[in-house]
């Protein structure tokens, strides 16, 4: 007997959702490719959809701009991480919830090359920060919202701001010190530094001072 999970993918809505997931993949992998290779002011939307085999019409169906299609996370992306994040056992703390779901998240997306290279990209040119603030800005607030769901406390408490604030930063301080190729996986690094923050912070041991 077939599943109900592969009978529901084998149905037209199911191979049509499918074949929309992987035209965005595509879009977004040429976008960061181009990106990479050219710099984005040299890549046009006509490019990204000459790289990725589908036409502008195509594309206008899925990104407003080359931008969106280099920088914005898979549709829902936000609201799944919320969802996950209430969804943790009750008795962990919010950082605890926080660090389960991004672990599990990261370690997710560190098997494709997309966020990969959009991580590489960020790095070789860092004047596009600012690009993917909307971004990061979407997935705080729904931290922010997770947070709050699972204190009570109102989405402006400075508890549940100050809480989605810090731990998020350490989400991306971890990320901008993990190195691809060596070193510790990125889960170990977003780990530790969500370990840091719940701790308050405490002063790194320091090497011990040769004797004479």
């Amino acid at each position: 007997m077939e599943s109900n999970e592969q009978m529901a993918s084998d149905r037209p809505d199911g191979l049509r959702e499918r074949k929309k997931r992987a035209t965005y993949r595509a879009l977004q992998s040429a976008a960061v490719a181009l990106f990479r290779r050219h710099g984005p002011e040299a890549v046009t939307v006509e490019s990204i959809c000459a790289e990725a085999g589908v036409s502008p019409r195509t594309f206008f169906n899925y990104f407003a701009t080359k931008d969106e299609a280099a920088f914005m996370l898979e549709e829902g992306a936000p609201a799944l991480i919320e969802q996950r994040i209430t969804a943790r056992p009750p008795e962990e703390t919010p950082p605890e919830a926080i660090r389960a779901v991004f672990v599990e998240r990261l370690g997710e997306l560190a098997t494709g090359r997309i966020w990969l290279e959009r991580v590489l990209l960020l790095r070789e040119r860092p004047e596009l920060l600012p690009r993917i603030m909307l971004t990061n800005r979407t997935v705080e607030d729904a931290v922010t919202r997770a947070v709050s769901a699972r204190t009570g406390l109102p989405e402006c408490h400075l508890h549940v701001r100050t809480t989605a604030a810090a731990v998020f930063a350490a989400l991306q301080a971890a990320i901008s010190c993990w190195q691809p190729d060596s070193g510790p996986e990125v889960v170990t690094l977003v780990s530790e530094a969500v370990d840091l923050v719940s701790r308050g912070l405490p002063a790194p041991s320091r090497p011990a001072e040769p004797t004479m």
